[in-house]
């Protein structure tokens, strides 16, 4: 993973998940699609750039259970160990969001707002994370399942 930062933090219009893939896959911010200005269609278009690079996507919300998001992350793998993810926006608002690189214990190791230096994201402020395996489920129990080939 290597750090790239966003170059424009505006709300429906910022780089933070060009800026977040483009560190996950250590490339540069203008090599990987601004996905936010895609409007329905970015998942879709995240998700062919995820399959074009060997990899799944699924987003996965923790649901508060930080347990089990360890375990599911443990056997997801990551792309080399590291995570998309999406917290709160400390900028932009209520229910605006803000992509961010996590490892598999769930710490914020790279935030690609160049602005927030000094705040501290914890486990329990991600919503969601975009994992990269799509052979297991999680039981109506709570356990994580993987299915065989």
């Amino acid at each position: 993973m290597k750090r790239v930062f966003q170059s424009r933090i505006e709300k429906k219009h910022g780089t933070c998940m060009q800026a977040a893939v483009a560190s996950l896959f250590e490339m540069f911010i203008d090599d990987v699609p601004n996905f936010i200005e895609l409007g329905e269609n970015w998942f879709e278009s995240m998700f062919s750039f995820y399959q074009e690079r060997g990899y799944s996507l699924c987003c996965f919300n923790p649901q508060r259970n930080l347990e089990l998001t360890k375990q599911v992350l443990e056997f997801d793998g990551g792309v080399n160990g590291y995570w998309f993810a999406s917290v709160p926006s400390i900028n932009l608002g209520e229910g605006s969001t803000h992509a961010v690189i996590i490892d598999k214990e769930m710490n914020v190791v790279h935030d690609p707002n160049p602005n927030n230096f000094g705040h501290i994201y914890k486990p329990e402020d991600i919503l969601s994370i975009d994992v990269c395996k799509d052979n297991w489920h999680i039981s109506v129990e709570g356990k994580l399942i993987i299915e065989e080939d």
